[in-house]
């Protein structure tokens, strides 16, 4: 059965357009976040995605970035559900394999999800249908985006989530020269799936980030299955009774307080027992 993410906005109408893509026999999957969605198109693993622009959240521009941007997702077409003040151009431009107009029609979308999965649905198409105006389909896709992380992919042991080029640079310094590999990402929107990509035994999450706090973006990385058992770091300069229980709810094994010492990133590093990918530390 082929798997449909639709990642919407609250609108009522929602409910009706999942009934009927139902009816069609494909399975539907939905959430009214941003966040949430992107989540689903990790670990779900969806044939189509289909993002209304004005989700809460991350809204639809955020959505296609992250998908357009990983390696696990970049293939999957998605297509954008927006109003008509939004031009089409863009849309494809930013990735969007194809795009339907607000209100949406059932008959039209089934025709878009068609032409994108290549198996043609059973449309009985009455004399009431109007097929819309032609939608160009984004066929290309940029794999240099993603291949920075190329060399990473299946020997990643440590992962330090947080955007101070110094503190990263303390903690590559310490991890590399224990003979980890390590990789660092800046950009907390992008941690979900360069996290799904790296698959590290480790993680360290910075608490204070542009976009998201520690604490959500561990909750967000337990939902995965994949992360269920892997240990999360909160690094922080708090380090009070409240933080600490804090972060055991949302699923943190521990707390790493700063400046980042070598001595105390060591001692994790052998309590969770990381094993070295014999990195080979350039001088």
């Amino acid at each position: 059965m082929v798997k449909i993410v639709l990642i919407n906005n609250g609108e009522s109408s929602y409910q009706t357009l999942e009934q009927g893509l139902k009816l069609y026999e494909y399975e539907v999957i939905t959430t009214d976040r941003g966040d949430d969605g992107l989540l689903l198109a990790l670990s779900e693993s969806p044939n189509l995605i289909l993002v209304d622009m004005e989700a809460p959240v991350l809204d639809g521009w955020q959505i296609i970035k992250n998908l357009k941007q990983s390696r696990a997702t970049w293939l999957i077409p998605v297509i954008a559900l927006a109003s008509r003040d939004i031009e089409g151009q863009l849309l494809i431009q930013a990735g969007f394999d194809a795009y339907d107009r607000k209100p949406l029609s059932l008959k039209h979308l089934l025709r878009r999800i068609e032409a994108l999965l290549g198996s043609p649905a059973s449309i009985q198409t009455g004399t009431d249908y109007t097929h819309a105006i032609p939608v160009p389909i984004n066929t290309t896709s940029s794999p240099e985006k993603i291949a920075n992380l190329e060399e990473s992919l299946a020997s990643t042991s440590v992962v330090y989530v947080d955007d101070s080029p110094a503190d990263s640079e303390v903690m590559a310094e310490i991890v590399k020269k224990a003979g980890y590999s390590y990789f660092n990402i800046s950009d907390s929107l992008q941690a979900l799936p360069q996290l799904l990509e790296l698959k590290p035994q480790l993680i360290f999450l910075d608490l204070v980030m542009p976009m998201a706090n520690g604490y959500e973006l561990c909750a967000q990385i337990r939902r995965i299955s994949a992360f269920k058992k892997t240990p999360i770091v909160i690094v922080t300069n708090n380090n009070g009774i409240a933080d600490r229980l804090r972060s055991r709810f949302v699923g943190a094994y521990g707390f790493l307080h700063k400046p980042i010492r070598e001595k105390y990133v060591l001692k994790i590093l052998k309590k969770y027992d990381c094993q070295p990918q014999r990195y080979k530390v350039s001088v």
